[in-house]
């Protein structure tokens, strides 16, 4: 048995937030415990406390780990985990807490982290989960469709205009932009420049460029002698 004993344990606060929450959410967790030793004698006095976070109950890689030297009152403690390392860790998933006074080695079982009360409605919004939702400040991914009630603004900034891309089933990536002139531009593959792309309606009155009316009669012509060529092929199969 370990001479120094974890008798107590709360958990303040504890919410599932990884390194890229927002800057007004605390980074930190609240802990509070009471020691005692083998004899259930409450320890005070100044510790060395480390506390460690494992992805298995027994054994494993450290994730994360931080050391406080703690005033203990009557087996008393309070900590907050994160204000020396930054909490860098997955807490979508299940985490262990272990835990070291001084040099008697680290305590046995491990503690399971639990979340508190608010962090389960945290983790839904309107009863939509996290992973149904995107973020405008990291890559994001979606399935299923987007039904817009409102205007889609896409602002652009002094790095350059925003840009649309479309992606075909060979992975060919097509880019569509407002470049800094008004004009509406087109390109297949990453533009070098704001400018590099085709024209596809010019600022004023809004036209479409003589170039875009050219590939679209083109088109239009070719779909014209198909539709003409299925007929044919109709009427004599009749």
């Amino acid at each position: 048995m370990k001479k120094i004993i974890l008798v107590l344990f709360i958990i303040i606060g504890m919410a599932y937030f990884s390194v890229s929450t927002y800057a007004d959410v605390p980074q930190v967790i609240n802990y509070q415990g009471r020691f005692t030793d083998k004899d259930d004698n409450p320890l005070t006095g100044n510790y060395l406390v480390t506390f460690r976070f494992y992805d298995v109950d027994a054994e494993g890689e450290v994730l994360w780990e931080e050391g406080h030297i703690l005033t203990i009152n009557n087996g008393m403690f309070n900590v907050l985990l994160g204000s020396i390392n930054p909490l860098d860790v997955d807490f979508g998933k299940d985490l262990w807490m272990g835990i070291e006074v001084a040099s008697d080695g680290e305590m046995a079982p491990r503690i399971k982290l639990a979340s508190s009360a608010y962090a389960f409605n945290a983790q839904t919004i309107d009863m939509l989960d996290s992973s149904q939702l995107i973020r405008n400040d990291i890559d994001a991914v979606m399935s299923g469709s987007l039904t817009l009630k409102k205007d889609l603004i896409l602002r652009g900034d002094t790095s350059g205009p925003s840009r649309i891309m479309l992606t075909d089933v060979q992975g060919r990536e097509y880019y569509l932009w407002m470049d800094t002139g008004g004009n509406l531009r087109f390109k297949k593959g990453i533009p070098s420049s704001d400018k590099d792309g085709a024209l596809i309606m010019t600022k004023g009155a809004g036209g479409l460029s003589p170039s875009f009316m050219q590939n679209l009669s083109v088109l239009l012509l070719l779909v014209a002698v198909l539709i003409s060529g299925l007929v044919l092929y109709s009427i004599k199969k009749k």
